[in-house]
């Protein structure tokens, strides 16, 4: 068992495994509020007497909340540092998930609501920077659990909420169950810290070797306004299948069981692109290269249920699915292309703030081209659009180089070699 030099915190495998342990439990906490809450929306609207817009607004919470709690993640990080951060995005997390269950208002219901995506928003941001600071040497190992297990964070409840509340006859069970996995999170991460097995941020890796990380604005960096663009329309992709993906294929004529299916598929592409996005990114196996076939994929996704929505549906879902490999690797540019810790946990907030805000607007767009349209030729257009700027903002952000380079000083960059910690594309 030994003592990081650079940042105090014991290692060794065990203390390995329990911090990799950490990231996945935290990881998967960071989305059940948002996707269990569909698969009994209706069971949730009978019991409150819900009005559309009141429905309208709680499906629409998860991107306005992670919008704006975003930008606040960083000075909260700096001001309680990581363990109390991450400590109190897993316990507004259990409390919001936990309690919303129980409650007979629907102002409590949304509010508890809002509680838990305030955590979950705080951890999207937070949870790279230990991902970072904790495994410095194996950062592409790291990041692949933390993109796979929000996916299966995502996916589970979507499947298993619905099915829990059956057997259980009630609704609130449905729910409620999601709160043990952040309880999980939470143990685990208490443990980690008695081992004294969490970094401290106190100084950077380059304040250790004498170097001041740069401080201007993370904005100033092309490549971090090309990584929020990127992210941001992926997850204007993303939101909008997750909405819309099933009305599509029911309004062509297929089943709506079978239609169902088909954004079973589209979701399950989370589950191998958090495994290979990664890899892709962080061992630097031609990028933007891949980045481009995601885009490329979801056009050809889009233009199958524009064209021709009931030959090989399947098809066009499998297209969107490996569109959707676009989000791990989103995710991945952040810890893969920052060096300093400061830097990523600037870039993470800047990027997932910037692109929530995307999110949040996507699916009231295509909304409102259907209405004014009345079919579903305008607004999957507008999608093919937005998958084609998608491959464009990857393609810019996925060029070598790193965020901390291009926020450096003139100073910085005639410093020598080493002293800003190399590039990250490899």
């Amino acid at each position: 068992m030994n003592t990081s030099p650079q940042h105090s915190y014991r290692t060794g495998r065990g203390l390995d495994l329990l911090a990799l342990a950490s990231i996945i439990l935290i990881a998967c906490s960071l989305r059940p509020a948002a996707s269990s809450l569909g698969p009994v929306l209706s069971e949730v609207n009978a019991a409150f007497a819900l009005a559309e817009w009141q429905t309208g607004l709680l499906t629409a919470l998860p991107g306005l909340i992670f919008a704006i709690c975003g930008f606040i993640a960083v000075p909260f990080l700096k001001r309680l540092g990581l363990f109390r951060s991450l400590l109190f995005s897993c316990a507004l997390i259990v409390v919001g998930v936990g309690t919303r269950a129980f409650v007979d208002g629907w102002l409590l219901f949304a509010g508890l609501t809002i509680l838990a995506l305030a955590g979950m928003s705080l951890g999207n941001v937070i949870l790279p920077v230990f991902v970072k600071s904790r495994f410095p040497d194996r950062t592409s190992l790291a990041a692949t659990a933390f993109t796979v297990s929000l996916g299966l964070g995502s996916m589970f409840p979507a499947f298993l909420t619905a099915p829990i509340a059956a057997q259980s006859d009630n609704w609130r069970v449905g729910l409620g169950v999601w709160a043990l996995v952040p309880t999980c999170a939470l143990v685990t991460w208490i443990v980690l810290k008695l081992a004294r097995s969490i970094p401290s941020l106190d100084r950077s890796a380059e304040e250790a070797h004498g170097a001041r990380p740069p401080r201007r604005h993370i904005y100033v960096s092309p490549k971090a306004r090309y990584m929020a663009m990127f992210f941001g329309l992926q997850s204007v992709n993303a939101y909008v299948q997750f909405g819309w993906v099933p009305q599509i294929y029911r309004d062509a004529g297929i089943d709506p069981v079978l239609a169902g299916v088909m954004l079973t598929i589209v979701t399950f592409g989370g589950i191998p692109g958090g495994f290979l996005a990664p890899q892709i990114i962080m061992r630097g196996i031609l990028p933007r290269f891949f980045l481009v076939t995601f885009a490329v994929s979801a056009v050809l996704g889009y233009l199958g249920l524009l064209l021709v929505p009931t030959t090989m549906p399947a098809l066009w879902a499998i297209f969107l699915a490996y569109g959707g490999f676009a989000f791990p690797a989103a995710l991945a540019l952040i810890t893969g292309r920052t060096t300093d810790v400061s830097i990523t946990a600037r870039t993470s907030a800047f990027v997932q703030s910037s692109g929530y805000v995307l999110a949040a607007i996507g699916p009231l767009a295509v909304g409102g081209l259907l209405g004014l349209s009345g079919g579903w030729s305008v607004p999957l257009w507008f999608m093919v659009a937005v998958s084609v700027l998608m491959g464009v903002t990857g393609y810019l952000a996925g060029s070598p180089g790193t965020v901390d380079e291009e926020l450096a000083s003139p100073e910085d960059r005639n410093a020598p070699a080493g002293r800003l910690g190399g590039t990250a594309d490899r």
